[in-house]
């Protein structure tokens, strides 16, 4: 590298890392919502800044611009046909110092380096030319963004983006042939899905359904009775659409398109041809009507969707009157056990039934007393009593139940009445209990997914220990031990074994930049980086899913060296190469942590595991909820600790920078450690949770629960695994920073009293 340009690195290095944080964090961002309006103040101020610089200092470059130029005809003279020719740039010949974080790259400047290939002057003007395609293909003069290719990109990276957006914008159904010819050639993986799912939609809504067909292929694409994302469930909707169509529907399209109408959550918009279609042979009526509106009546949420589906009846609908009757007693339910409300018709005793499951789902202890006085007073039928019995016992183990609660579930609630969700609760109310046969038996009752989850293996393991079964239960947490997770960890520690890192580095064969040379889409990545473009994430997930392990390594360890700390993490995700932990806990702002962690007395590790759990160490994000950063603090959390430590805090804009941010996120997380005794089990639920609910899930009845035991009945799902990843997050940042394994459960954690 010239030392021009890394003068120009070092001055601009510290402002452009923030900036390309900002613009490479589109996968966090999917999770965590999107950048706040102060980042976007920021970032248009930095850019504003450089080209004030840029204009500045034009005159005094354009002598090393000149040298620069004619030294890249020349590197590009010498590269032959057959061989991808290297960067006239000694890009990271030796390896970069992980802990200095800093941008390379100088965004939106097009005379900026593609490490891969020359940066010639032929490249910079094929850059204008494509981005003036770009431009007119987003304007819809795709004919123009085509002309500007053939003339002038035919030979340039990115040129089939071109296509692309040709096939995108302005779509058509003119446009199938190419469509199907650019997923066919399999140049891009990545936007060939896109394009596909992109026409899928589009032709269902012209009523090509046999393209639908031909675009999806024949096999129906998930199992109907997996667990699917809204995205996935419009696409199995869009097969079943596509098939009614062509008069090759079965009953499995009725029963799908009956499934996603009774489902709570709203459906995905993709779904709405199938459900109009299903609805016109004659599917959807004022009986399925009523019957989702039941179910939704009991929810503790979904008012809004409730009122909605009761002014979808008619007035002359036979259902008409109990849905009035049943909206009478919706914000009050329990007033159906008063006299004005006596048994007489079959519309009340519905009406009746439904509101006491309202009640008995809303508050199931004040409903408890009340219901055999309700069974009787409204002759309750054994099938409509075992509901109710469902609904309370579900109130029962869903939160901190007593023991005579879980016994009264015990004795209303036959086991062969228990549906997955309920042997679950249980479950886990045997663990609160020490209920350890209760624990050991129903393991065997689980589904088969369940029985796959780690904490139930591990459960069965000390179920079994605890009931005599020695040398089943060594077995078996052996098996557990091998597993990356918390639980598989705290099984190591309990055997004494080393935990199970399976760390995964970057091979001896792979370098810095050869293992990429060839690789089309590294080569595209580069080219967006250089324009200052988020689609660069796209090629970024195509080499990290479709290249090889060294090449997607490769990648990631420039994004780490390189700042791009979100591509590091991004790359392992889109791979799943869960075991290249350099970069899937990457020690970002390193100097900062150390410098806060020294300050409060937090472990660096502590701060790192709540941080990537976090915010994947991005700096920029804000959750839907409102909290920002890199600790994902609130606020108004920001503003109390700002205050009680005489710092200054001018809102949520300053809590994107990252200084700021850590600052402020240790001494909060410092507080929550001193507040719960140094527990961090108890430091992390309070953080995630609030404090305030802390004393609540501890034990009430003066037994002494382990700390497993407790962690495992935390109410919230998300806070019981939230905890479960800061703890093992802790462990594999140690090793990372200090090479030493440290314990899963620190001995005052063990002996707390929980």
């Amino acid at each position: 590298m010239k030392l021009s340009n890394i003068v120009k690195s070092l001055l601009l290095g510290t402002s452009i890392c923030f900036l390309s944080v900002n613009f490479n964090c589109s996968y966090a961002a999917q999770d965590k919502g999107k950048q706040t309006v102060q980042t976007q103040k920021k970032v248009k101020k930095t850019n504003s800044a450089k080209k004030t610089n840029k204009s500045k200092t034009t005159k005094s470059s354009k002598k090393s611009k000149s040298t620069k130029t004619v030294k890249a005809k020349k590197t590009n003279s010498s590269s032959t046909a057959k061989k991808a020719p290297k960067s006239n740039k000694n890009y990271y010949k030796t390896p970069i110092a992980k802990e200095n974080i800093r941008q390379s790259y100088i965004a939106g400047d097009l005379t900026t380096e593609n490490p891969l290939i020359p940066t010639t002057p032929k490249l910079i003007n094929q850059r204008k030319y494509f981005k003036d395609a770009e431009t007119a293909a987003k304007n819809g003069n795709t004919d123009e963004a085509m002309r500007i290719k053939r003339n002038h990109l035919e030979d340039y990276p990115l040129a089939l983006w071109v296509d692309y957006w040709y096939l995108t914008n302005n779509m058509d159904v003119s446009k199938y042939p190419k469509v199907v010819e650019f997923i066919n050639s399999n140049d891009h993986r990545e936007l060939s899905a896109i394009l596909k799912n992109k026409y899928i939609d589009f032709m269902a809504r012209q009523g090509r359904f046999k393209q639908v067909s031909d675009l999806i292929g024949k096999k129906k694409p998930y199992n109907d009775n997996q667990e699917l994302t809204a995205s996935q469930q419009a696409l199995q909707c869009r097969y079943y659409e596509a098939r009614w169509h062509q008069g090759l529907a079965d009953m499995s399209a009725q029963i799908f398109a009956n499934k996603v109408y009774m489902q709570l959550k709203p459906y995905p918009s993709g779904c709405s041809g199938l459900i109009y279609v299903w609805g016109q042979n004659g599917n959807l009526n004022d009986t399925n009507r009523m019957d989702k509106f039941e179910r939704l009546y009991i929810q503790r949420r979904y008012a809004d969707s409730t009122r909605n589906l009761a002014a979808e009846f008619s007035p002359d609908s036979k259902f008409k009157r109990r849905i009035d009757l049943a909206m009478d007693l919706y914000e009050t339910p329990s007033k159906i056990l008063t006299d004005e409300y006596q048994p007489s018709t079959g519309d009340v005793h519905r009406v009746a039934v439904l509101a006491f499951k309202r009640f008995a789902n809303l508050n199931p202890e004040e409903a408890n007393p009340h219901f055999e006085y309700f069974c009787k007073k409204f002759s309750v039928t054994p099938t409509e009593r075992l509901d109710i019995i469902q609904i309370i016992s579900r109130g029962f183990l869903g939160r901190n139940a007593t023991l005579e609660e879980v016994t009264w579930v015990d004795k209303h609630l036959p086991a062969i009445e228990w549906s997955d969700e309920i042997k679950i609760m249980r479950m886990r109310k045997a663990i609160w209990f020490a209920q350890w046969q209760v624990v050991y038996d129903l393991y065997n009752h689980l589904n088969p997914n369940d029985k796959k989850e780690i904490n139930w293996k591990y459960w069965k393991a000390r179920a079994a220990y605890e009931i005599g079964q020695k040398d089943q239960s060594i077995h078996l947490m052996k098996e557990v031990a091998k597993d990356r997770s918390f639980f598989g960890f705290l099984a190591a520690q309990e055997l004494g074994q080393q935990p199970p890192f399976n760390h995964e580095r970057l091979s001896s064969t792979a370098k810095w930049p050869d293992t990429v040379l060839y690789n089309k889409a590294a080569i595209r990545f580069f080219e967006f980086k250089a324009l200052d473009s988020a689609n660069a994430s796209i090629e970024w997930n195509e080499v990290a899913k479709y290249g090889t392990n060294d090449e997607a390594m490769v990648m990631a360890d420039w994004a780490l060296s390189s700042g791009n700390v979100n591509y590091a993490i991004m790359s392992v995700i889109a791979g799943k190469r869960w075991d290249a932990l350099d970069y899937r806990f990457p020690k970002a702002f390193l100097n900062l942590y150390k410098k806060y962690s020294s300050s409060t007395n937090v472990p660096i590790s502590f701060l790192y595991g709540i941080s990537r759990q976090e915010s994947m160490m991005n700096p920029n994000i804000k959750s839907p909820v409102g909290a920002v950063g890199l600790m994902q603090l609130m606020p108004e959390t920001a503003r109390v600790v700002s205050k009680k430590n005489n710092w200054d805090y001018n809102g949520p804009r300053d809590l994107v920078i990252p200084e700021n941010n850590i600052r402020l996120g240790s001494a909060y997380l410092k507080d929550m450690l001193e507040r719960f005794d140094n527990n961090r089990i108890l430091a992390a639920a309070a953080y995630n949770a609030g404090p305030n609910r802390i004393p609540r899930w501890k034990s009430a009845d003066g037994k002494k629960r382990d700390t497993p035991m407790f962690i495992e009945n935390i109410p919230f799902k998300e806070t019981r695994l939230y905890v479960q990843n800061v703890l093992l997050y802790d462990v594999i940042y140690k090793k990372l920073l200090t090479g030493k394994t440290d314990l899963l459960l620190k001995d005052n954690e063990q002996k707390y009293r929980y």
